[in-house]
């Protein structure tokens, strides 16, 4: 279980096993994106990260986001936006880091045009 508690835009290595079909798997870094209001659930809603890859460029579910020291992630990564899930707090291990808000911006806003949310 993971220690603290995770917030919005931290990077945590997360469990995402067991999973079904074409869902991301394993033990692999996600951001936390709910809004802090829901921070009294032990339930947080995730992004999973994967490596980057060059044929990621132009992909709408596929958000940059640069290895920094500030997030702790070990290499250049994508917030794979239609991966999105809510996970117990019991599935995260330990914390990386924290996204720049420039990055938590990009990764919501991915969200938004994967759901085709149109105010």
């Amino acid at each position: 279980m993971a220690v603290g508690k995770p917030q919005r835009g931290e990077v945590w290595s997360v469990d995402l096993d067991p999973t079904v079909g074409s869902e991301i798997q394993k033990v692999r870094p996600a951001v936390v994106v709910n809004a802090h209001v829901l921070d009294l659930l032990p339930v947080r809603i995730v992004v999973p990260l994967t490596s980057w890859q060059p044929r990621f460029k132009g992909r709408t579910n596929a958000v940059f986001v640069r290895a920094t020291a500030q997030n702790g992630l070990e290499r250049d990564s994508a917030a794979d936006v239609i991966q999105v899930r809510c996970v117990s707090v019991d599935r995260f291990r330990a914390k990386k880091g924290v996204v720049e808000p420039a990055a938590l911006e990009e990764i919501v806003a991915g969200i938004v045009v994967a759901v085709d949310y149109q105010p």
